[in-house]
Parts: structure tokens; C-alpha cells; sequence
């Protein structure tokens, strides 16, 4: 089920507390392949100190993502993926949606990869 970012920022934040770590899993539908997502994604995990992953998936408009960290620094990367989109709407159809979201278990990694 599609959602907006807003939404998925709010469940996160709502299942527990600010500080908790977590691992989520999410699908991001959209404008997302051949603009930078999963590069940009990559740089700003990395500032964060979030681990996990992200690849594209084969419809050529979703990118799939596990995203480790406290839920307020997973939740400000999420924010922060889709402030930097939203500011090239006006050149290009930018935008995307939380198309799947869900809590799995951590793994403890650190780093964070592309998958191509």
C-alpha cells in the first residue's frame, strides 16, 4: 500500500522510542531510477551513520532499501530523501512515495552499499 512519506516518518517514529534502534525495509515508487537515488541515498546514510542497502528493482520505477539505525536518524533520512527530490519538481517529475515500509530484524552492519 502506498503512502506518503509524511505517514511512514510518522509510523516509524510512533512504534517506539526516538532513540531505539531499528531496520527497516522500504520500497520507494516513483521518479527514482536514472536521477542519483540510490547515490544520493548512499552519501546521505553515510552522513547519518545509517547501514543497510539500496538497489533498483526491475520495474524501472522502484528502488528497495534496508535502512539500520536509531528510528529519529532513519526517519530524518527519509525526510532528507525527499526534501532533495521535492526541490526539482519544477524541472523534472521528481516525487516519490513509500510504496511498501515495514520493521525487520537488524542485522548490526555497519556501512552502507549499492546494490547495482
Amino acid at each position: 500500500m502506498t503512502q506518503s512519506v509524511s505517514a511512514c516518518v510518522d509510523e516509524l517514529l510512533g512504534a517506539g522510542s526516538a532513540s531505539d534502534a531499528v531496520r527497516v525495509h522500504v520500497l520507494f515508487r516513483g521518479h527514482v531510477q536514472g536521477v542519483g537515488f540510490r547515490w544520493n541515498l548512499q552519501s546521505f546514510a553515510e552522513e547519518a551513520g545509517v547501514a543497510g542497502w539500496v538497489g533498483n528493482l526491475p520495474d524501472g520505477s522502484t528502488v528497495e532499501a534496508e535502512l539500520e539505525g536509531t528510528r529519529m536518524v532513519v526517519a530524518q533520512l527519509i525526510l532528507r530523501m525527499h526534501a532533495h527530490y521535492e526541490q526539482f519538481r519544477a524541472w523534472f517529475p521528481s516525487g516519490f512515495e513509500v510504496a511498501a515500509f515495514e520493521t525487520v530484524p537488524r542485522q548490526r552492519e555497519t556501512g552502507f552499499t549499492v546494490r547495482v
